[in-house]
């Protein structure tokens, strides 16, 4: 008789690994006590776990505030997913060509958790320009490229970032993400920065699955809702090429 044998799992790193997930879904720094209560583990193993992570440049412990957050080491797995993964040289045409069309900063995001982090960006060449810097983190659920992606994330994953908003500002929220879905695009004026607008429409793989977002942002004198209009169908048709080039 064949036994089918269970596969031998390391509970320390499978909470390393909760520890991880947790700190890159969330926004914002956490503490060992709301990290320990959030995950149902003692406050002593967290600590510990946290210690050996930090040692390693997984998570970074803030010397004055005491809270933790992803390390920067995380960028470096980023990069060379980026440089390995056939998904740049595919992208990154599309953003050249947008660059020069609109003549504003166009950038590429990826998901990853409840945040998305600026993986590709073609700064405006003109003097006055939108600048994010690759690597930089946002919420999901704020600015123009968060919602083309959040819009067409699975019902579970819009919850779970809704569900932490005031009433108000959720329903605020929900009623933009329709509104992108609706138009399969997103757009943003002065949201997350001062006179700063934005506009973004969703990247989608083969399987209809949402990877990204293309998003176009410059001064808001001479960038906004008004002078975004001509460049919308020029933008949608780039992510519809990518997702069949991919």
């Amino acid at each position: 008789m064949n036994v089918k044998k269970t596969p031998e799992v390391s509970a320390t790193v499978v909470r390393a690994i909760s520890i991880i997930n947790y700190l890159n879904e969330g926004s914002g720094s956490k503490g060992v006590g709301e990290i320990s209560k959030d995950l149902g583990l003692s406050t002593t193993i967290v600590h510990r776990l946290l210690t050996t992570l930090k040692i390693e440049g997984m998570v970074f412990q803030d010397p004055r505030s005491k809270l933790y957050s992803l390390g920067t080491v995380f960028l470096d797995y980023a990069n060379k997913i980026l440089t390995e993964v056939p998904i740049a040289p595919v992208v990154e045409p599309w953003l050249l060509s947008l660059r020069n069309e609109t003549e504003e900063t166009v950038g590429f995001y990826m998901p990853t958790g409840q945040m998305r982090i600026c993986v590709l960006e073609y700064e405006s060449q003109q003097e006055i320009r939108r600048s994010v810097g690759m690597g930089k983190r946002l919420p999901i659920h704020v600015g123009a490229s968060g919602r083309a992606i959040l819009a067409f994330q699975s019902t579970e994953l819009q919850e779970r970032v809704l569900s932490t908003r005031p009433p108000e500002e959720r329903s605020r929220i929900e009623q933009l993400l329709e509104e992108t879905r609706n138009q399969g695009y997103a757009t943003n004026e002065e949201e997350i920065t001062t006179n700063v607008a934005a506009i973004s429409a969703p990247v989608f793989d083969p399987q209809h699955r949402v990877i990204g977002a293309i998003s176009i942002s410059g001064p808001l004198f001479r960038w906004n809702r008004k002078t975004m209009e001509p460049h919308i169908s020029n933008l949608l048709a780039a992510t519809k090429e990518i997702a069949y080039s991919l």
